[in-house]
């Protein structure tokens, strides 16, 4: 009898165990569902960007910025009517709960390795001191979603205009 109730007893042990390690897994899975879904989420809006500044500005170069490659985003060559490159605005795009300082400085070393001319950050969290859905802070751009298109518009006309009084510059240097 002895023998059978520690057997039993075992049995239960070993059932809790299982049980227990189940359950543990259970937890890791969701986790990692969660931070996938986050991760999924992220790449979503980094993609309907992309697919957002081609259709409005097909002129332009589009190019997304690979998987794992340090750097923003999207890299967005403006062009002139004529073709010419005149310069590159860099798009880094968040959607996440809180803001982050870090983002301004990692996306101007970014601006710097690309030798681009304007950095933007698109996010769904905006800073807390942030007055307006769009300011320039400490010479970073940062907007939310909606106001995209506006700020591309008004970048891509001061990045034209420069490149147009360039052109000027050097026809007169050439003459």
């Amino acid at each position: 009898v002895k023998q059978s109730i520690e057997e039993h007893r075992l049995k239960d042990l070993e059932k809790d165990k299982k049980i227990n390690d189940l359950m543990s897994a259970l937890e890791e899975a969701k986790r990692k569902m969660q931070q996938g879904s986050q991760q999924t989420q992220g790449e979503v809006l980094e993609l309907d960007l992309e697919d957002l500044l081609r259709k409005t500005f097909p002129q332009d170069l589009i190019e997304p910025i690979g998987k794992g490659v340090e750097g923003a985003d999207i890299r967005q060559v403006v062009k002139s009517p004529r073709g010419f490159a005149c310069g590159v605005i860099l798009w880094e795009s968040k959607q996440t709960k809180a803001w982050t300082d870090k983002w301004l400085t990692k996306l101007k070393d970014d601006l710097r390795a690309e030798k681009a001319d304007v950095p933007v950050i698109v996010t769904t969290a905006l800073p807390k001191e942030m007055k307006l859905p769009m300011e320039e802070r400490d010479r970073v751009w940062v907007c939310v979603y909606d106001l995209v298109i506006p700020l591309a518009c008004l970048l891509r006309k001061n990045i034209l205009d420069l490149g147009y009084q360039k052109a000027i510059s050097n026809q007169r240097v050439e003459k």
